[in-house]
């Protein structure tokens, strides 16, 4: 048997998931929770206006050459 006639499930898999518990699913699930953590703590959006809002409330931003 070579590599391309492996199932992608091998029967053993079933029974380690029936006993163990599917350990891919929930190591998915925990990444894709971290991703979406960082996501939210490395968003600075909110603190504080981007030029274009400012721009548009009549604000200037400074400029040490104009």
């Amino acid at each position: 048997m070579n590599a391309g006639e492996i199932p992608e499930h091998p029967p053993i898999y079933d029974r380690l998931v029936k006993e163990r518990g599917d350990v891919l699913a929930e190591t998915r699930s925990a990444a894709e929770q971290a991703q979406l953590h960082a996501r939210q703590a490395l968003d600075w959006s909110g603190l504080r206006p981007s030029a274009q809002q400012s721009v548009e409330q009549g604000e200037r931003s400074f400029s040490a050459f104009g």
